[in-house]
């Protein structure tokens, strides 16, 4: 049996950032037809995804090394959000929902990196949550705050495993608000 500590931060992995990214952008080919791009959904898995859960084999290779996982996940998401941005830019511009998207994703983790180069620990997972979070109300209205109860998820599990307080919560959830919001803007979605 998972003590209650074992099952928060299983909680956690289920809502890194990554995770969320891929599940936010294969639900968007989904269930937008008429915005459809494989190219571009799969540009967004691989390079918002893929490449920055990459960070989950140095804590393989350095179990419990959470802050080292932590700054392998920030050079790793930050690779993988520049190269997928410039990817979109160049091959699937005219998909302008992917593209802010991911442009969201460069922008929130660039002021992440620049909270904690300040030595302030921002919530990487309160951004990953709220930056989809901001996008799905953009893209449907009142209807995208349902997924809230996906920031009330990463919020309690968190702070059970005692990695954030509420100001570092919150701090990185408007980070990723403010940055989708202006990638938004950019994209001419707004």
């Amino acid at each position: 049996m998972l003590t209650r500590e074992k099952r928060m931060r299983l909680w956690t992995y289920l809502l890194d950032p990554p995770v969320v990214a891929i599940a936010t952008f294969v639900s968007l080919y989904i269930a937008k037809p008429l915005q459809r791009n494989l190219g571009a959904c799969l540009t967004g898995v691989v390079c918002a995804g893929i490449i920055p859960l990459a960070a989950w084999l140095y804590l393989i290779a350095h179990h419990g090394d959470y802050k080292g996982e932590r700054r392998a996940g920030f050079v790793l998401s930050i690779a993988g959000y520049v190269a997928g941005t410039v990817i979109m830019i160049v091959f699937f511009r005219h998909s302008r929902l992917n593209l802010a998207i991911m442009l969201s994703y460069t922008i929130t983790v660039a002021g992440l990196a620049l909270v904690n180069l300040l030595h302030y620990k921002a919530s990487g997972h309160a951004a990953g949550a709220a930056g989809p979070i901001t996008a799905l109300t953009i893209i449907y209205g009142w209807w995208g705050l349902i997924s809230l109860v996906l920031f009330a998820l990463v919020a309690v599990s968190k702070f059970s495993v005692k990695d954030h307080t509420a100001g570092q919560l919150c701090t990185g959830a408007a980070i990723a608000v403010v940055s989708t919001i202006a990638a938004f803007a950019v994209a001419g979605i707004l």
